[in-house]
């Protein structure tokens, strides 16, 4: 198969334009413009590439390259369909060649801009399987989305634009970084957390390490980046067990309030995720246990239905669990903990824009749905359950993680040590 590359036009020297494909199938000539661009000074017509020598800068001899080297990749991929077609007894066609060239055109723009090329990885988060042998999940997905709106943000102000992957250096990180802590939103001009420029970078860094495992760029320098910047220590809150009866009493003027009101309930009770509440349907209920895989984690966990939230479970059994919106029940959620009297003060840090603040709120407005969650690990380790109990129940895999849910009951359970000493007589009451 001979392949030739001409140019559109010879006769203005110093004017870019367009290098045809020229070939020849079953006596049928056939031009495609490959959408390369190069002015004809700089085109060698016997062996149909850019000429890379003759006194030019850098910036010309890596364009003039860039140019050759999409050309070779052409010619490879017509070479190889044109083998792959032979063994089947068939030919190439002239729309073979043109869908060829627009599907290698294609993939160098992409290649060209590494973002689109990390949306095109997240878009296909769920696919795939990552390094440790399991697919991603959507609520992740969801948070890969979030930190690259961030990334394309960033871009869209900076002088130059990212226009590689080599561009994600040392000075990129720092930039960015930089950027996070300065951004502001809102009415009020809030900062982000510690937590969540954390959390960006660590995202940034692996969509990073995918395109490196995917050989879309040898550039690994993300591989240095320290994302152990301290975090966000600030107490996070639990409700304690009598929080907990009240909140179960509280009046509902819906039947949304309701079912939010009693799937939090539950969830303050079996330390199950707002995800996995969304799907109780698939679960079995059997001998006072209630089995499912964790959508997270794809985890099968075997969780006791306690007695107080047995009642729930048998009503919810028979006319089926309600499947409630994660972001109307959070909202809700605070509302009925407003509405039953869950309103002390509560005072905590907050890491905002790389400054340190102490600010003071009801505790109704940080109550969420994963608070249940927290709350019912706090509580059952407080009753004095063994730890491997309860990280079997809440399906904690590692201590570390489980021993971040514990950090709630510090000051509470001084208290009772405290109390526990006296009662021996141990310090001075």
């Amino acid at each position: 198969m001979k392949i030739r590359f001409n140019l559109k036009q010879v006769s203005e020297k110093n004017k870019l334009t367009q290098i045809m494909l020229v070939t020849t199938i079953n006596k049928r000539r056939i031009r495609v413009y490959t959408k390369l661009r190069v002015e004809p000074q700089y085109w060698n017509h016997e062996i149909y590439r850019c000429y890379q020598n003759g006194g030019l800068n850098i910036r010309e001899r890596l364009r003039l390259k860039y140019i050759n080297e999409q050309i070779d990749n052409l010619v490879t991929s017509l070479c190889e369909m044109d083998e792959q077609l032979a063994m089947k007894g068939e030919y190439l066609s002239a729309a073979v060649v043109r869908q060829i060239v627009d599907k290698n055109q294609q993939k160098e723009q992409l290649l060209q801009n590494p973002i689109a090329c990390l949306r095109r990885l997240v878009g296909e988060y769920e696919k795939n399987v990552n390094r440790k042998g399991k697919r991603g999940i959507e609520s992740t997905k969801a948070t890969y989305l979030t930190a690259l709106g961030r990334l394309e943000d960033y871009d869209k102000q900076r002088k130059v634009p990212i226009g590689s992957f080599d561009d994600f250096n040392k000075k990129f990180f720092v930039d960015f970084t930089n950027y996070l802590y300065e951004y502001s939103y809102g009415k009020t001009g809030k900062h982000y957390t510690q937590n969540t420029i954390i959390n960006t970078l660590k995202v940034i860094k692996n969509l990073l390490h995918r395109a490196y495992d995917s050989e879309m760029t040898t550039n690994n320098y993300f591989l240095k980046v320290q994302t152990t910047l301290p975090a966000d220590s600030s107490e996070q809150i639990y409700l304690q067990e009598k929080e907990i009866q009240k909140l179960s009493l509280a009046k509902t003027e819906s039947d949304q309030e309701r079912e939010v009101r009693d799937a939090f309930i539950i969830a303050c009770y079996t330390a199950l995720r707002i995800s996995d509440i969304q799907q109780l349907n698939k679960a079995t209920v059997r001998k006072g246990v209630i089995s499912l895989y964790q959508k997270k984690t794809k985890e099968l966990v075997e969780i006791p239905i306690l007695k107080e939230i047995a009642p729930l479970i048998e009503h919810y059994q028979q006319i089926g669990f309600p499947v409630i919106n994660k972001v109307k029940a959070n909202k809700i959620i605070k509302v009925l903990a407003a509405r039953c009297g869950i309103n002390e003060a509560v005072s905590r840090k907050e890491y905002r824009g790389g400054e340190t603040t102490i600010v003071t709120i009801p505790k109704y407005e940080l109550i969420s749905f994963h608070t249940a969650r927290r709350s019912c690990v706090t509580n059952l380790y407080k009753r004095g359950y063994p730890i491997n109990y309860v990280m079997s129940l809440s399906g904690h895999r590692s201590f570390q993680a489980f021993q971040r849910y514990m950090r709630a009951s510090s000051k509470e359970l001084m208290t009772d040590f405290v109390r526990l000493l006296k009662k021996e007589k141990a310090i001075l009451a």
